[in-house]
């Protein structure tokens, strides 16, 4: 066993794009974003991996149960099996795991975590994305973002949009109840809305109602969304199928699959 810390994210990304295949396992320990530039060496070297969850959202991690007490990371070396599961690919040929986002979540999020100590526990984390967006509520413009899903206009003047793999927020606020990393698309959402006031009113409506159909929201799925912020370049998102090997318990795979469905007909009853 060989272990190797690194003191920023370029420094993982620098190994993970050249690393050799000298390791017959790959155990990362982190958060989604060092989960995601992680899992680009097992997915180039076709090695299997194993996420070992400390960061805060864990979004990918808890999809399949993942647990970062030293039993539960053993049963994965004792039962485990691995199954090849989808990443989302960026225009950069960089990875994400979880969801790549934009407009005013995003916004909110780069806020309170760039440039300065980050909140460590839980509750210091929500209170700083509270006190943001209340920031946010007034002091800033609202967003313009186009997106396409194979093709199709998803929406036009979108305030708020994720490209998920897995559920977003869950618990919280669920954008993507039915996103899945086994099922070879991405679940896209998104908000649109004439001010930035009525954009956070129809956000505390889905919070409240867990309804995503509600006027100017739109949810849909695609292999391929291309998304426009205005004044920035169109970014392509593309489902890689199957392309990373997860080391995983057999039964967490079936209860991901089994709370898709789930999700699935409580979406189309609402």
């Amino acid at each position: 066993m060989r272990v190797q810390s690194f003191g920023s994210l370029g420094k993982l990304l620098e190994w993970s794009d050249s690393c050799e295949p000298d390791f017959s396992h790959l155990v990362a320990v982190g958060g989604d974003a060092t989960l995601s530039a992680a899992a680009g060496a097992s997915v180039r070297l076709s090695i299997p991996f194993v996420p070992v969850p400390s960061g805060f959202g864990n979004m990918f991690a808890r999809a399949f149960g993942f647990d970062s007490r030293t039993p539960r990371v053993t049963e994965l070396f004792e039962r485990g099996q691995v199954r090849r599961v989808d990443v989302g690919r960026m225009p950069n040929d960089r990875l994400f795991l979880s969801h790549r986002s934009f407009g005013l979540l995003d916004d909110i999020q780069e806020s309170v975590e760039k440039g300065r100590q980050q909140p460590t526990s839980r509750l210091s984390r929500h209170l700083a994305y509270f006190a943001e967006a209340r920031r946010f509520l007034y002091g800033a413009p609202l967003p313009s973002i186009r997106i396409e899903i194979d093709g199709d206009v998803l929406a036009e003047r979108a305030g708020l949009v994720t490209v998920a793999n897995v559920e977003t927020y869950r618990d919280y606020l669920s954008l993507t109840p039915t996103a899945s990393p086994v099922d070879g698309v991405f679940d896209v959402f998104a908000i649109s809305a004439p001010s930035r006031f009525r954009l956070w009113l129809r956000v505390l409506r889905l919070l409240i109602t867990h309804s995503r159909r509600a006027e100017g929201m739109a949810l849909a799925r695609g292999r391929r969304v291309r998304v426009t912020v205005e004044g920035h370049a169109p970014e392509e998102l593309t489902v890689l199928r199957r392309a990373l090997p997860l080391l995983v318990l057999p039964e967490s795979v079936t209860e991901l699959e089994a709370r898709q469905v789930e999700a699935e007909t409580e979406l189309a009853q609402s």
